[in-house]
Order: C-alpha cells, then structure tokens, then sequence
C-alpha cells in the first residue's frame, strides 16, 4: 500500500498514487517527489555535481549525469560487476536444470512430443518440411572448417552424442546394403584412397592406390585400361556370415586385372576375393604382383609427374620422397 503525503489517503500502488495527487492536489509527479520524497544530496552527480535526471516517484533522480559520470561511480561499477555474476538461481531450477542434461531422457522426451503432435518422432519425416529444407538448400554448399568440425565434436561430447545411437547404425547400415545390394557404379562415388602409406593419384587420368598399380600401367601404356568398379565386374563372395561385394583393379576389355604385393595376397578378405573372381571370370582373371611387374623407378615417376602425366594426392607427396625404387 501506498500512503498520500498530502492527505494521507492509502493507495494500492504508485500508479494509482500519482493519479490521485495529480488530478486531487494538482501535482505533477517530479513535485510531488521534491516536496515529500527527496533525499539528502538527491538530484545532484555524485561525481561532477551537475544536475542528474529524474526518472519516476519509484526511482526518483538518477545517481549521476551521463554515462561517463556512471562509469566512474564506485557504487554503480560494483553493482554492475555483482549484475554480470547472475541472479542466484533457485534450487528447484537448479534441479531441473540438473535433470534435463540426461541427453537420454530428453531425446526420449522430443520423440514422444513430436509422435503426440505430429505422428513422427523427427520432423524431417513430414514431407511439407524435406520440401522447405530442400527448397531452402538447393545449389546451396557451405565448407566445413576445421574449427566448424572440432565445434562440431566438442559439442556432441558434452550432449554424449558423438556416437550414433542404434537407430542411426541401423539406418547407416541398411543404406550401405542397399548400395551394394543395387550394384550401384562405385566410379561415381570413390575417387580417392585414406591410405597414406601408398602412392595415390592419377596416370592419364586413371586412378590408382598403389605404386604396383602405377607401375602396372606404366609397363603397359601400349593397351587402354578402364576402371572395374562398375556393376559388370563386381564380384560377390561370403565373409564372416555376411555377402560383402569386391571389384577388381583393371580392365584391358578382355582380361581383368587385380594388382597385388604377394605379401598382402592373404591379408584380409583377399584370399576370398581372389578365390570368388577366380570362380567368377575364369581365366579371364590375372593377379598380378611384383614378380610379374616390376616397380618403376623414382626417376621415372618424377619425369611422369614433371610432364603432367601423373598427379598424386596431397597425402602421397610425402610417400613418393621415401619412395625407395
């Protein structure tokens, strides 16, 4: 409640206070303020002495002038140092705050909203939202930068989100079958090698993975090869319970090539590979290893690279300088 210092009369709040003594007892507020509310030394910059401004009957007349004045205020720049350290939060927040970091629960949250609402548990399910989203990023392509990318990591490290939850590797896996499963053409999609111990680039714009492989098609520059990784020549062999696809090396259109150290002839899969395209192409099918080709010399590869013909991947360069033929 709010007490008149004219007549004494009990007013709810300060609005309905100002009302009554302006229109009651013909006062402005500033009036009113000065005659029954100003303090000692009010109205006066507490640095300058200048005259500060009144701003309402609840505040009254700013502590000083201008904002230069307010910055040299001890009182003002301790209050605002004690401001930019944040309310103290209640405990019942502080809990609920504490309850929602559990990523589980609340992506369990989203998804039963969503399904209540919209019959999905993601809206990118709803075909009038992949329509805007696709609308909206056609012909659109932005660079992930590294500092993007490690953002990216940190942040899903603190959500415990980096991994993919089970449905994500389902839906990865299943893609990846379906890939398979429709022979679709590798050459579209695979251009270059992560291996960064062989030598990976371009002879004649021909890709390979290896120095075996460039020095295969070194050797036989005279014949015109192709790529096998296209539907003709996969070759479909079982590993581990699982039917997993493989595509040889090269092709000359007549016979078809797989280039090879012997000494990773039974790494991996490869015996099976090996046996399965054997099975597959007949005679028709070569390996070929550093017994049937020999490796190109440094020299010769740098003459290549020197008159365009090879091009190696960044990753390679630093191969070819320890390159030891």
């Amino acid at each position: 409640m709010e007490t008149c210092r004219v007549c004494n009369g009990e007013f709810k709040n300060l609005k309905s206070l100002s009302t009554h003594f302006n229109i009651k007892h013909g006062l402005v507020t500033k009036e009113y303020y000065n005659l029954y509310l100003l303090k000692e030394n009010e109205g006066i910059c507490s640095v300058c002495n200048k005259e500060t401004t009144f701003r309402n009957i609840g505040v009254g007349y700013l502590k000083t002038c201008s904002l230069e004045c307010a910055c040299l205020d001890i009182d003002y720049r301790k209050k605002r140092s004690e401001s930019r350290k944040g309310k103290t939060q209640l405990q019942e927040t502080i809990n609920k705050r504490v309850n929602n970091t559990n990523q589980e629960l609340k992506e369990i949250n989203r998804k039963n909203t969503m399904i209540k609402k919209y019959g999905v548990d993601n809206p990118m399910k709803l075909n009038n939202i992949k329509d805007k989203v696709s609308d909206k990023l056609t012909g659109i392509k932005q660079d992930r930068t590294d500092e993007w990318q490690r953002n990216i990591i940190v942040s899903k490290k603190i959500n415990g989100t980096l991994k993919h939850n089970s449905e994500t590797k389902d839906k990865i896996r299943n893609s990846i079958n379906k890939h398979y499963q429709e022979n679709l053409e590798r050459e579209k999609y695979i251009s270059t090698s992560n291996n960064v111990r062989h030598l990976n680039g371009w002879y004649n714009g021909l890709y390979f993975r290896s120095s075996l492989e460039l020095s295969f098609l070194v050797y036989n520059s005279d014949k015109i090869f192709s790529s096998c990784e296209i539907k003709k020549y996969v070759v479909r062999y079982s590993a581990k319970g699982k039917i997993k696809s493989y595509y040889p090396d090269y092709t000359d259109g007549e016979l078809i090539y797989e280039i090879k150290p012997t000494s990773l002839l039974t790494f991996g899969f490869n015996s099976d590979k090996i046996k399965a395209a054997k099975e597959k192409f007949g005679d028709s099918y070569k390996v070929i290893t550093e017994k049937e080709c020999n490796y190109v010399t440094k020299e010769i590869i740098k003459n290549l690279i020197e008159n365009g013909n090879v091009i190696l991947v960044k990753t390679s360069e630093k191969v070819f300088e320890k390159y030891r033929y």
